[in-house]
């Protein structure tokens, strides 16, 4: 808006001034201001989608672990934006999980303590995220990442001094050699263990019963706290996400049906400890999103990309 008031008011005086000289050198000043204007654009278009990547890199790995990096070197999440992306009218969800994530190094030093809220579907056919901390309130806004596995996208709905935008990118359709894996689907109605990890007994976490399982690697130890007291909308998310062209090989076809109620994981390599623990869960919710309330957000030759 100020940019627009900007260059009314250039016109303005433009438009106004009698004299021949005067018109010239406002002529040139709206010139230079537009460059100005349009670098200044383009930055900030730039920021925007290094904001957006981020989140996203920071959103998928939470949940999926890491991804691979490509030779390019850049974001690690298998998506590409697009401005041409299919999506639901509305997305609704009925169950809120909130998980509390702590971090530390090598040292013991802790970062500050992140929140997410994963929004699930009655149907499993998309799922909601959304981050709470102190540092992205302070550099992101309010953010909420919708995950389509429908139409095969993400969504990101971001909303910013009471304005509402979105950003979609589409599932990378290629898949590596390494990442494709057989066509056979889980019976998940039968995994109840996991294979390659050991039972380390049962613990109760927020009232549900849970088992533990343990994991160990030359890189890594992994301590997951799994529920199958409810289904809290885990299960579903899950059995669509595996069975997904695009998750072959990530997610292992042993993934035990329920919901991770705590999950620790250490690495050996760089001493960084993470856990996550289910903090809080909210059923029989009625929470909506309506993209129409979302446009989407151009940035430039950013969002050419189809």
């Amino acid at each position: 808006m100020k940019i627009l008031s900007g260059l009314l008011i250039a016109l303005l005086l433009t438009t106004w001034s009698i004299d021949a000289n005067a018109q010239l050198l406002n002529r040139l000043k709206k010139k230079a201001k537009q460059a100005a204007e349009q670098k200044a654009e383009e930055k900030l278009a730039e920021q925007v989608q290094l904001l957006a990547e981020r989140a996203v890199e920071k959103s998928w790995n939470s949940i999926f672990g890491e991804w691979d990096a490509d030779s390019s070197g850049g974001i690690h999440v298998p998506f590409t934006m697009s401005s041409n992306i299919k999506t639901e009218d509305r997305y609704s969800f009925q169950t809120i999980t909130t998980m509390e994530v702590r971090s530390s190094d090598k040292n013991g030093r802790e970062e500050p303590p992140m929140n997410v809220d994963m929004h699930f579907s009655d149907d499993g056919t998309y799922t909601g995220t959304k981050f709470r901390s102190q540092e992205m309130e302070k550099q992101e806004g309010n953010l909420f990442i919708i995950y389509d596995l429908t139409n095969e996208a993400m969504l990101m709905l971001m909303e910013n001094e009471g304005n509402k935008f979105s950003f979609g990118y589409k599932w990378d359709q290629q898949i590596t050699e390494n990442d494709s894996l057989s066509d056979e689907e889980a019976n998940w109605d039968e995994l109840e263990e996991w294979r390659g990890y050991e039972k380390i007994g049962s613990k109760n976490i927020l009232g549900y019963g849970c088992d533990g399982y343990r994991s160990e690697t030359d890189e890594e130890t992994m301590e997951i706290w799994v529920t199958r007291d409810e289904d809290l909308g885990m299960t579903q998310l899950f059995k669509a996400q595996a069975n997904a062209k695009q998750m072959r090989g990530k997610i292992p076809d042993e993934y035990p049906y329920g919901m991770i109620m705590e999950m620790k994981n250490e690495n050996k390599k760089t001493g960084e400890q993470v856990t996550m623990r289910v903090t809080n869960i909210k059923k029989n919710e009625n929470i909506s999103y309506v993209m129409a309330d979302y446009p989407p957000m151009s940035l430039g030759k950013t969002s050419s990309n189809k």
